[in-house]
């Protein structure tokens, strides 16, 4: 049996979804690898999924750079008569089986809230992400702003960098040039908050900045370590890469519906893998997490 996992891009974000996808491939006995487009145009995914139909795997696993965009993709993948999941970003109305990975709404209302904290002063925030086309993207920032109400948080803007990490760089360093009374920015996709530091940092402007985020990449850790990040909303791409396969190996050997049975899958089709919110105070621990793992980034 072959599986395709399919991610929305290239980052070190992806590499403990390789080591969970390979532990599992091991451990079940099939095959399994990974891609993703290097520069993260949606006509690159689209090639890959059409490659992977091309190659008649046995199961495909989708993170969409663009829910609508992916869709067509994805159906004719099923309509091929290939096991089909999304991962880490949806495509609901797609034909995908089911959708492991982050609610992101909810991890949006939890950095939301976090951020309350951070900003008990309050706060005026520039936000910086990859595609707002991308589900995980739009229900993040939805998630963080219903998060912050009731406090004098303002996220003014989101500003989109096409996943390129020099382009999020210059983002914020355009942003600190502007100034405009911010005192705060939230970088959504992995690559975003070692961007953020890195420009707040060539600014001599650490202690003018509170910068808070999602993931966990080497960079990002190091940062935290440093007290330069006040926390980030870390996922589990360990666990998308091993459910993923999990899931469809046994939806090939065994059916959809006993593999939906044996993996827990809630009635609407979405396994939420959760989130943690790591702070420097709590960095200890989730390195050791990380560790015991065998990865270096989450």
């Amino acid at each position: 049996m072959t599986i395709k996992i399919i991610t929305n891009g290239i980052s070190p974000f992806w590499d403990p979804m390789k080591v969970g996808m390979e532990r599992a491939a091991k451990e079940l006995g099939c095959e399994a690898s990974w891609s993703g487009p290097p520069t993260a145009l949606i006509p690159d995914q689209k090639r890959l999924i059409e490659d992977a139909v091309s190659a008649h795997v046995d199961g495909l696993a989708v993170s969409a750079i663009d829910a609508d965009a992916i869709t067509p993709s994805i159906n004719q993948a099923v309509d091929q008569n290939i096991l089909t999941i999304t991962f880490d970003s949806d495509a609901p109305k797609s034909k995908r089986l089911i959708y492991i990975g982050t609610n992101n709404y909810n991890a949006g209302v939890q950095a939301g809230q976090e951020a309350k904290r951070v900003f008990s002063g309050g706060g005026k925030l520039i936000g910086f992400v990859g595609n707002l086309s991308a589900e995980n993207a739009r229900d993040r920032v939805r998630g963080f702003k219903d998060g912050v109400k009731g406090a004098n948080i303002d996220l003014v803007t989101v500003i989109e960098d096409q996943k390129d990490p020099n382009r999020a760089q210059r983002n914020v360093e355009d942003q600190i040039q502007k100034g405009g009374g911010i005192n705060g920015f939230i970088g959504f996709y992995s690559y975003n908050l070692p961007a953020i530091v890195r420009a707040v940092t060539s600014a001599n402007a650490i202690s003018k900045y509170k910068v808070i985020g999602f993931d966990a990449e080497p960079k990002t850790l190091e940062a935290l370590a440093n007290g330069q990040i006040e926390f980030t909303v870390v996922q589990k791409p360990y666990e998308f890469g091993r459910q993923s396969v999990a899931f469809l190996y046994k939806s090939k050997t065994e059916g959809v519906d006993k593999a939906k049975q044996e993996l827990k899958v809630p009635p609407d089709g979405i396994v939420d893998t959760g989130v943690d919110i790591v702070t420097p105070k709590s960095y200890p621990e989730f390195k050791k997490h990380l560790d015991d793992l065998g990865v270096t980034s989450s």
